[in-house]
């Protein structure tokens, strides 16, 4: 039996639709592969140092502050509270300055998170720092009106270690991978 040419054309359409859908999902998977997944903002070292840094003057306080301070000794931690404040202020402003990443070209990031049900998650660095921040004016105006007690002093420093140990774990890990330069040799 002989089948007429028109026939033959539509029984080619299914198969020109497939091998249509099979090279745009080819192209689509040749684009997506030259793309790089990055699922965290960039390491950044004055930040993690930072973070460092302010770990250690802020436990130098509260080694100040353990036994219990009255308020008429606030004037010599002034100084130190206003330090302190500052400090965990702009680290914050440097952390929620960092660019988010991007793991997609924008033409298909809202596709492929549709498709695969994808959510990022901010850094959480620079709100632990405005949360720390808050936490050293709150302990500066307890102190100032009225001193603290040993039992407080641990208080605060046991809500800075939570925190502070969240930040220090966050920007530790983002330092993986990032190649470390050797320490200078004496």
């Amino acid at each position: 039996m002989i089948v007429p040419i028109h026939k033959q054309r539509l029984s080619l359409a299914p198969v020109l639709a497939r091998l249509r859908l099979l090279f745009a999902l080819l192209f689509l998977g040749g684009v997506l592969a030259g793309c790089t997944a990055q699922l965290a903002p960039p390491y950044d070292a004055s930040i993690a140092n930072g973070v460092a840094s302010l770990n250690q003057q802020a436990m130098l306080l509260y080694a100040q502050v353990a036994g219990g301070v009255p308020a008429s000794s606030f004037a010599q931690r002034q100084g130190t509270y206003t330090q302190l404040i500052g400090q965990a202020n702009a680290l914050a402003n440097l952390a929620q300055a960092r660019p988010d990443p991007t793991t997609l070209p924008k033409f298909l990031e809202s596709k492929v998170k549709e498709w695969t049900k994808i959510q990022t998650l901010a850094a959480p660095t620079g709100d632990i720092l405005t949360k720390i921040g808050v936490q050293f004016t709150t302990m500066q105006q307890a102190d100032q009106s009225g001193g603290i007690s040993s039992l407080e002093a641990q208080a605060f420093q046991q809500q800075f270690s939570i925190d502070i140990q969240q930040a220090l774990t966050y920007e530790n890990a983002l330092a993986r991978g990032v190649a470390q330069q050797p320490a200078p040799q004496s």
